[in-house]
């Protein structure tokens, strides 16, 4: 999928702690649902350093990181940082995932299949993305490709039907 040039500020920014794997494919989803991302991290992973899109702080979390951003995601292999970003984020009533405790996140990211404005997703409520993922696949594998022209072929369909169902001069 690749990068959508219109970003959601009315979504608010998000944050994504951590460098890693996890990390990445949380900045991809945010990057494909147009948010504005900001990645706090010291160093970065190869998938992360190869996509763009997003910020960079090349550095540690820190109190009070979370301020700025509207969800944030804490993926970090450090069990504490994990832990210390999502109290943060939770104690100022911002939706927060932290990946490696289920139960300190208020929200799930689901696992998406997109093609074009084709959007599936997938979820298990935060018990296993992996298996998330895989069914996921799965469903991408039966849908296969060419979605996103039948999508834009019905969108101008409906548009011009309603043009002549609601008259601009009415």
């Amino acid at each position: 999928m690749s990068l959508m040039m219109e970003l959601r500020p009315e979504f608010g920014p998000a944050l994504v702690i951590g460098g890693g794997p996890v990390a990445a494919r949380k900045v991809r989803s945010l990057l494909d649902g147009r948010f504005a991302v900001t990645v706090v991290s010291p160093e970065l992973g190869q998938e992360l350093a190869g996509m763009d899109g997003y910020v960079h702080e090349a550095r540690a979390f820190a109190p009070g990181d979370t301020g700025a951003f509207a969800l944030v995601f804490a993926c970090t292999g450090d069990r504490d940082v994990n832990h210390n970003a999502g109290e943060e984020a939770r104690q100022a009533g911002k939706p927060v995932l932290v990946a490696d405790e289920q139960a300190e996140s208020t929200f799930f990211s689901p696992a998406v299949h997109r093609d074009g404005d084709l959007a599936v997703a997938i979820s298990t409520g935060g018990a296993s993305p992996g298996l998330a993922r895989e069914l996921r696949d799965r469903v991408s594998e039966c849908l296969g490709t060419g979605w996103a022209g039948r999508i834009a072929a019905a969108r101008d369909e409906r548009q011009a039907r309603l043009k002549h169902t609601w008259p601009e001069d009415a």
